[in-house]
């Protein structure tokens, strides 16, 4: 499609193209954090005006996903030591919730929750990132769902994007780690199967506290070092 057709569609439709460009971009880290975008370039790159190019930064401004400062323009938004913590205590929380909640119920079907554990190792033998971040989100969407709390549910569909980009970084850094995620999927779900709810809730908390301890260290270990103080004479 040419550029001249591109801008003859409504700009609400362009609008939700670039969102979804520059959101996969993101959370896929092709745009690491504090990387620049410049309104001109990408809307030249996508072939559209810079009106829809702009409504998407804003968009993606409230969910997080971009950074804006008058006079410096729009950067990757980047991620921060607290908002680790606050997401995974978030998850820790309302996760203990859920399996507490499925592992009371009789109406649990644990056949698809086995075969997304099934394909997990499949992806991890044969070292497909993407497959491997699509179905661990997957994996906890499905739990919320299955919970049946919608307040749960939109709660954590607004953490999404800032969930995805935590678990690309631990996935991409901490090979070791992909296999042991779906051992610990695994722990939860036949946890939830024979109905024992403290054992769980042990399982769902053991799985996010490793992932946060993971996610600070491997943070911290990329964070530049502080300069050292000038020694005063």
């Amino acid at each position: 499609m040419q550029p001249q057709a591109l801008n003859r569609i409504p700009v609400d439709i362009l609008r939700s193209r670039v969102v979804q460009e520059l959101r996969i971009a993101i959370l896929r880290g092709d745009l690491s954090p504090g990387s620049r975008i410049k309104q001109e370039h990408l809307a030249s790159q996508l072939g559209v005006s810079r009106e829809p190019v702009r409504q998407a930064l804003l968009l993606l401004q409230r969910e997080g996903l971009i950074h804006a400062e008058p006079k410096r323009g729009a950067s990757v938004a980047p991620l921060d030591r607290q908002l680790i913590n606050d997401v995974y205590g978030l998850r820790e929380a309302l996760e203990s919730r859920v399996v507490e909640t499925l592992s009371r119920s009789s109406r649990f079907d644990v056949s698809p929750f086995r075969a997304m554990i099934a394909r997990g190792r499949t992806a991890v033998r044969r070292r497909d990132f993407r497959t491997l971040v699509d179905l661990d989100m997957a994996f906890h969407t499905g739990l919320y769902e299955a919970a049946g709390n919608r307040v749960i549910v939109e709660v954590m569909r607004g953490q999404w994007s800032q969930i995805r980009r935590v678990m690309s970084m631990l996935l991409d850094q901490r090979a070791a780690y992909r296999q042991k995620i779906w051992d610990e999927h695994q722990a939860i779900v036949e946890a939830i199967h024979a109905r024992r709810p403290e054992r769980a809730v042990a399982a769902a908390g053991r799985h996010i506290r490793a992932a946060r301890k993971i996610l600070i260290e491997t943070f911290d270990a990329a964070a530049p070092a502080p300069l050292a103080r000038a020694s005063q004479d």
